[in-house]
């Protein structure tokens, strides 16, 4: 069992943003196999979809780099 906050607030918010993530590649996949597989699931239906995974791809993006632009200063002798 975790014990100290930081560590335990650190992997939470890194088992969240990996299942952000998943989430994000299953809609991308769920996506193109209705493409090739459902005759009636077609590019109109795709289109807003996708733009919906950019978005969220372009929120990640962004998160990510404030993510980094808060690393400065911390000290990573102690992770490993």
């Amino acid at each position: 069992m975790i014990t100290d906050p930081e560590t335990k607030e650190v992997l939470i918010n890194e088992l969240n943003h990996m299942l952000y993530i998943a989430e994000i590649q299953e809609r991308l996949i769920s996506v193109s196999y209705y493409l090739v597989t459902d005759e009636l699931y077609t590019i109109d239906h795709a289109i807003p979809e996708l733009i919906k995974i950019i978005n969220l791809l372009e929120k990640e993006q962004d998160g990510i780099m404030y993510r980094i632009g808060n690393l400065d200063g911390i000290s990573f002798e102690h992770r490993s």
